[in-house]
């Protein structure tokens, strides 16, 4: 299982340490991880410094907020420092420039109503279609742009805290062993956005999306 939006201590909302999140997402089954913390790739360095033996897979990407939305953007290699303030369009194309792979996420959160021009444009390569901190229907209209773009559906627990793992996650039917594995089966449309709290699928049993009743 996959998670592909987490935060640590290192996001300014964010509360708890790499080390206690790399523990818990072990220990609830999760296989691969993504720390996407805001502005920051400084949890990749704090990495390196700790000794985690758990079986999973850490990959570290960023959660960039922009005028039209917020971003989680993965590139081969060390992404870009990039000023806060910048337009999407912008740091899309430069993510792009460089191999890199862009997730909107929760685009209709807090009323936002996103700008269709980057996906017609190509500029993203996936939806969060599912997010732990969305109302049913924030995520259901994210699905449904996906649905309409064709692109592909990927979920994230956004968790904040441990208690937050393990909520909201992917299936791949490939093994996952790095980012660009990562990269490759979300590009290939090949990750199953799953809800794996049993009382969140109780709330989303009204909703005709595929796994969630």
């Amino acid at each position: 299982m996959v998670d592909l939006h987490v935060h640590t201590d290192v996001s300014p909302c964010g509360h708890q340490s790499l080390k206690e999140c790399l523990l818990t997402a072990s220990q609830v089954g999760l296989k691969v991880l993504a720390i996407t913390d805001h502005f920051s790739v400084k949890a990749a360095s704090i990495y390196s410094s700790i000794n985690f033996n758990g079986k999973l897979t850490p990959v570290f990407g960023m959660e960039y907020s922009a005028p039209e939305g917020d971003f989680l953007l993965f590139v081969p290699g060390k992404i870009p420092f990039f000023k806060r303030g910048l337009r999407a369009y912008e740091v899309l194309a430069e993510i792009k420039r460089r191999g890199g792979l862009t997730i909107w996420a929760h685009p209709f959160r807090w009323g936002n109503v996103p700008d269709e021009t980057l996906l017609e444009e190509g500029l993203v390569d996936a939806i969060e279609v599912l997010n732990g901190r969305n109302s049913p229907q924030e995520n259901f209209m994210a699905w449904e742009l996906a649905e309409a773009f064709d692109l592909p559906k990927v979920a994230g627990s956004d968790a904040h805290t441990t208690e937050e793992l393990g909520i909201i996650a992917n299936l791949s039917p490939e093994p996952i062993k790095d980012l660009m594995d990562l990269m490759r089966v979300i590009r290939k449309g090949l990750l199953e956005p799953i809800i794996l709290s049993p009382s969140l699928k109780r709330i989303y049993k009204h909703l005709e999306i595929k796994d969630c009743k």
